[in-house]
Order: structure tokens, then sequence, then C-alpha cells
């Protein structure tokens, strides 16, 4: 079987600025990254859609079939659950090796699920790896804001993390994963004992700030890129997925739960969907909820000793 040709993975972490990377690495001349910024097809085999939560379910729609089935080039998109060799090529149609340096796509879950290491492995040994990882406190709180910004949970901070941390059965799209996905010792230390150091790169979070760490990423992969473009990548404005909360919670968590938002959000032109956004939305800082003093030290104590292996693994890659 032939596999897509791809040459870079940004595996995650999740909330740590992966979106960020793929729309400027995109942008890059030479680059062709799939359509659908995460297809999440590595992980296929630790995720099983028909256990997803209704809430989860609700908001990422099911058209996989009509959406591959459309005109090329894709459209984007943000998330699918790719499961097939076919559909994961699909999303690699336009790409050219001959054209293209780099070739890629940016799937949190690579990283988080056990089973991914082994299928890039097989399909892409020759990739690079991209990893990057936020102060895990910093992750999780981030996660919690995205979590009530799109309805998912109306808890205060400690008590969304601890409900969830006590559910029966944890996993991705069946609960949020608020703690496990910043243990990240767990997932990134098979990656360094497996995948050759010169072709995995490992980057903070706060690196993303500061232009030469672009310009050593285009370096790293081989394309050209210009200080004006590491400038606007590294600029505040250069961020995606900024925080931002439902003006009316409620609402907003019964139209998730019906799936209602997620039908509006296919059904409106991108145009008419940005005002809506805005209007929908509060992004103002002054009227986010604040990560307290005491649930930072709290939620720090929780990663104590995956902070000290990690740190070990780092050293030890590095």
């Amino acid at each position: 079987m032939k596999h897509p040709p791809v040459n870079l993975l940004i595996v995650g972490a999740a909330k740590s600025g992966t979106t960020t990377l793929q729309r400027h690495l995109a942008s890059l001349p030479g680059a062709f990254f799939s359509p659908v910024k995460e297809p999440n097809f590595h992980a296929r085999h630790d995720l099983d859609p028909e256990r997803f939560s209704a809430a989860f379910r609700a908001n990422h729609r099911d058209d996989l079939r009509s959406y591959l089935a459309g005109p090329d080039p894709l459209p984007a998109r943000d998330i699918a659950f790719v499961r097939s060799h076919a559909d994961y090529a699909r999303l690699f149609v336009g790409a050219d090796p001959a054209r293209h340096e780099v070739i890629g796509e940016a799937s949190t879950t690579t990283l988080y699920a056990p089973s991914a290491l082994a299928s890039v492995h097989e399909m892409h040994p020759e990739a690079r790896i991209l990893v990057v990882l936020r102060d895990p406190v910093e992750r999780m709180f981030s996660h919690y804001l995205m979590a009530r910004k799109y309805g998912f949970t109306t808890l205060p901070f400690r008590d969304a993390v601890e409900a969830d941390m006590a559910a029966e059965h944890p996993g991705w799209g069946r609960t949020e994963l608020f703690f496990q996905l910043g243990c990240y010792a767990a997932q990134l230390g098979p990656w360094c004992k497996v995948w050759p150091a010169d072709r995995l790169r490992i980057l903070r979070t706060e690196d993303l700030s500061v232009p030469d760490t672009w310009l050593g990423l285009a370096a790293w992969l081989g394309v050209a890129a210009t200080a004006d473009w590491a400038e606007e990548a590294a600029s505040p404005s250069g961020k995606a997925n900024t925080a931002g909360l439902a003006r009316f919670e409620g609402l907003n968590r019964g139209l998730t739960a019906s799936g209602l938002k997620s039908r509006l959000a296919s059904a409106l032109p991108a145009g008419v969907k940005r005002q809506l956004k805005k209007a929908y939305y509060n992004a103002n800082a002054e009227g986010l909820p604040t990560l307290s003093e005491a649930d930072r030290a709290w939620a720090k104590a929780l990663y104590a000793e995956d902070q000290q292996r990690l740190a070990v693994i780092l050293k030890t890659a590095g």
C-alpha cells in the first residue's frame, strides 16, 4: 500500500500552540498541509467515535464522507476522525514531493494515543516530528477555558478537573482529559526512545514568541523563510485559538448538546460565521475566569512526579 508522502507531523501537546505552528508553517513557500488540521488518523486504534460523549459528537461534524467527496482543493477544516488509509491519503491528493519540501499535518492525538507512534513509524519512518509543550498547569487551565467556551462544562476550574479525573471511563472524546494531556513524560518518552534526535524537535510554547524559533524551524525543514514572516508568526496577532467565553453559557451549553450550534456553523458562510463569533463570544480578558494561586499550587502538585520524569527525558534527548 502506497502511503501519502507526509514528512512532517506536528503531534502535540494539545492546547500548546499546534494550531499556530500549523498556520504559519503552512504559509511557507513549498509547504503543503492537510486541509483538515487534525485528521487524527494515527490515533485511530485508540479512538472510538462510537463512544464519544453526546456533547463531543454534537460539537464535531460527522460528515466525513460528503466532505471527502467534494471537489479539490478540499476546504479547510479544523478536525475530523479519519479511520481508513484511503481517506487519509485523500487529504494529500494535492501534495507533490517534487514541489513541496514540507508535507504535513497536525493532530494532537498523535502524542497522546499510545498506538500512534507505531502507526507513524510504519507509514512515515523518515518524517520529522515536531512537539510543542506548554507549562502543564497553564495548558490545563487553557483547556478548561476552551471547555467552558464550547459548553462542555460550567463548573469552576478545580471542580471540573476533579470531576473529569474521577470519570469511570476516561478517553479522548469521552472525557476532557484535563489532567492526562499534561502528563508529558508518559507521552513523549516512547518517541524519544524510537525517533532519531535529528528528526525530533521539542519546543516550549513560549519559544513561539521568539522570531529566531521560527527561522530555526524553517531551516530545520529546509524551506526558505523571511524575517517578516518570522516576526508575524512570533507576534501576539499571530497566535491562534485565543480564549473566549460564551456570553450566555446556559444557552451555549444547550446549543452544543443539541448539535444545533455545529449544524449552524456548517451552514453559515465564513464571513457571517466570523461576525457571529464576535458577538457570541466574549474575548475580553477582563471577563474571563482567572487561575487563583491556590488552584495553581494544587494543579502544580498533580504534575510534580511527571515533570521530574520529563526533565530526565529532555536531558537525555539533548
